[in-house]
């Protein structure tokens, strides 16, 4: 990763790809999912969603998913970053899937899940450099 030139007197450091450090900020997810499944756990899985503060807005099964993708995306992104590309392509396409129900259909309960249009507008401001961060990674990987 990084070179050390002894004449320069610098400290070698180690630098990660940006598609590393797109999937080290999915703790994001974890730490959302984690908080909104521990206020419903407290107040009832019946709880109005919006009653919560602003950025834990989202239903428990959103919750649920945000949860698991932020602890794989963790893990990935901390401690088995080789694996960043496909974990932040394979996210992308999940969440491009979530935005594509919430935005494109008359309802607002999709797969269970109420996707209004704040969380529409989120799901799409992530997918979009997630894609374009995550294939740009792809081509730009040694073979």
């Amino acid at each position: 990763m990084a070179e050390h030139h002894p004449e320069s007197g610098q400290v070698p450091t180690e630098s990660w790809p940006l598609v590393v450090w797109v999937a080290r900020l999915s703790v994001y997810f974890l730490a959302q999912g984690a908080l909104a499944l521990l206020a419903y756990a407290y107040y009832g899985f019946d709880s109005d969603p919006e009653s919560f503060a602003l950025g834990f807005r989202i239903d428990p099964l959103l919750a649920a998913l945000n949860l698991v993708w932020g602890l794989a995306g963790t893990y990935i992104g901390f401690f088995r970053p080789r694996f960043a590309i496909p974990f932040v392509l394979a996210a992308a396409s999940f969440y491009t899937a979530l935005a594509v129900a919430g935005s494109f259909t008359q309802y607002h309960h999709h797969l269970g899940m109420m996707l209004n249009d704040r969380v529409n507008l989120f799901h799409w401001l992530i997918v979009l450099p997630a894609w374009a961060i995550g294939l740009y990674a792809l081509w730009r990987k040694p073979d």
